[in-house]
């Protein structure tokens, strides 16, 4: 089924949509047919998105325990889940925070794995259900000064394998999305952290150039849709060329 009711009926659940990603990702549901339920950081900005949108927000800490918690139980049964916050610290390894490399590890891996759990024991996914995490390239590409972004990433993409083996008895599917350069503020301040030289020389290595938040959007419909039913346990490139280089 395509169009605006792709998602008829459904309930899916957005984390992060307060990212250009997240964002992007919950416009696109919601045009689909998608009723939305909304988390992020940002107070002001999710308020404001869930009100354009039509959609339930719930503010809460990922990073915490109980704010993981707090979301698992105030949510109600979900079709599908996608996770689009993270955080991404630049620096040579040398220059490397303890506080920032576990904040992290914390945002991007430990939180989308461990709210799953949450949403599992409190039996609030549907059979059926499918789960959406956000990766990167980095998760496969070395590049200088983001070690801590890309372990990160790669250890949410082997527990993505191991989790999709674990659910697939229960016809649920898990995926990642790897994007590339796209274009959002995330990745405006990444890239001022870098030469203007390094970041010239970085967008030359995307034969279709840099990508736009509805790049990702797309291929998170897709994923969360029946349209990939036999498509679990893998991480799909979203970067225009990069990867094949």
């Amino acid at each position: 089924m395509n169009g605006a009711g792709k998602f008829q009926d459904q309930q899916l659940l957005v984390v992060g949509a307060t990212g250009g990603l997240g964002s992007a990702i919950a416009r696109s549901l919601k045009s689909e047919g998608a009723g939305l339920i909304l988390s992020g950081r940002n107070e002001e900005k999710l308020s404001a998105c869930a009100q354009e949108l039509g959609a339930v927000s719930l503010s809460v800490d990922l990073s915490s325990s109980a704010g993981r918690v707090q979301l698992a139980e105030a949510v109600g049964e979900l079709d599908g889940v996608v996770f689009a916050a993270g955080l991404a610290p630049v620096a040579p390894v040398r220059y490397l925070k303890d506080e920032d490399l576990a904040a992290c590890l914390n945002v991007n891996t430990m939180a989308p794995l461990l709210l799953v759990r949450d949403l599992l024991k409190k039996k609030k996914l549907k059979v059926g259900s499918s789960i959406v995490w956000v990766s990167s390239v980095a998760s496969s590409r070395g590049a200088a000064g983001y070690a801590a972004y890309a372990a990160s990433k790669a250890a949410l993409e082997a527990a993505a394998r191991c989790l999709a083996l674990e659910l697939a008895p229960k016809g649920m599917r898990v995926n990642c999305i790897a994007p590339g350069m796209i274009e959002t503020e995330m990745a405006d301040a990444a890239a001022e952290r870098i030469s203007s030289d390094a970041l010239e020389a970085h967008l030359k290595a995307y034969p279709l150039g840099a990508g736009r938040p509805a790049d990702v959007a797309a291929a998170a419909s897709f994923l969360l849709s029946s349209e990939s039913r036999w498509i679990t346990g893998t991480s799909l490139p979203v970067d225009g060329g990069f990867s094949i280089k």
